[in-house]
């Protein structure tokens, strides 16, 4: 029976441990950031998270603007949340919105991470 809570402690522990220690899915460019325009009207937006921070940490776009929003992580695991926008990315992928409230959004990293967590923040800028 010890055997079995002591191998059921050790999972977790990996499991938690391996939350910002294992590398992301997906490639990108060299500097792990990038925008366009859309063939449909939608601007891109690539993001890229690492330890512990998101590049690019500030986005501006135009109020009523489509916005598609893509998550990679280069560096543990990571999710991006946009609360004003109903975004909420808990892996690599992406969320599209409509930017239709203008002023400062934040965005966060909304899976725990690690001891920097809290400080991987970032600014969307509605126009």
């Amino acid at each position: 029976m010890k055997k079995w809570m002591l191998m059921g402690l050790t999972l977790m522990l990996v499991l938690v441990l391996s939350a910002c220690g294992s590398s992301g899915k997906g490639g990108g460019s060299s500097d792990g950031s990038s925008s366009s325009g859309g063939s449909d009207g939608v601007k891109e937006i690539k993001v890229t998270a690492s330890n512990f921070k998101f590049e690019p940490s500030e986005i501006k776009v135009k109020k009523g603007e489509k916005v598609k929003i893509t998550l990679e992580n280069k560096d543990g695991n990571h999710g991006l949340a946009i609360p004003d926008f109903n975004v909420d990315l808990q892996q690599p992928g992406s969320a599209e919105f409509t930017a239709d409230q203008a002023g400062e959004h934040e965005f966060h990293c909304s899976v725990m991470c690690g001891a920097g967590h809290s400080d991987m923040k970032g600014t969307l800028i509605v126009e």
